[in-house]
């Protein structure tokens, strides 16, 4: 009986001993993809990856601020300029410049600086007229 249990016991250490094997490996190539994606980002710099050809900025066109009279379509609502400035955040956050996060939105960078003065928070209308 305690030769059988000395058996299984091997088989569950081997099993396990196995998946840690496992499990390591995972790890190097996990460790090896980490370490080469830090040297493209030194060799290429974050704006070049994120506002270049590999990968784009995808901003969504009903987000992007509007200009001309009257602000045709109108995106200036709450909801709207929350999600437009949380978005800025976490572009600033990644290491993004204000230039490159207003062009890249194709609006004066200014817009991006009162977005940060205000701690990328944007305040409710009080729903008075402008006279």
């Amino acid at each position: 009986m305690n030769d059988l249990v000395l058996a299984a016991t091997i088989h569950r250490v081997k099993l396990c001993e196995d998946r840690i094997k496992e499990f390591e490996q995972m790890v190097s190539t996990l460790t090896a993809q980490m370490a080469q994606n830090r040297t493209e980002l030194a060799s290429k710099g974050l704006a070049t990856l994120v506002m270049g050809t590999t990968t784009p900025l995808d901003i969504p066109r009903e987000l992007r601020p509007t200009f001309g009279k009257y602000r045709a379509r109108g995106n200036r609502s709450h909801n709207t300029v929350q999600k437009r400035w949380g978005i800025w955040k976490a572009q600033y956050d990644s290491g993004l410049t204000v230039k490159e996060i207003a062009n890249a939105w194709g609006c004066h960078h200014s817009s991006i600086v009162n977005a940060k003065s205000k701690n990328f928070t944007a305040r409710k209308s009080t729903g008075r007229a402008i006279k």
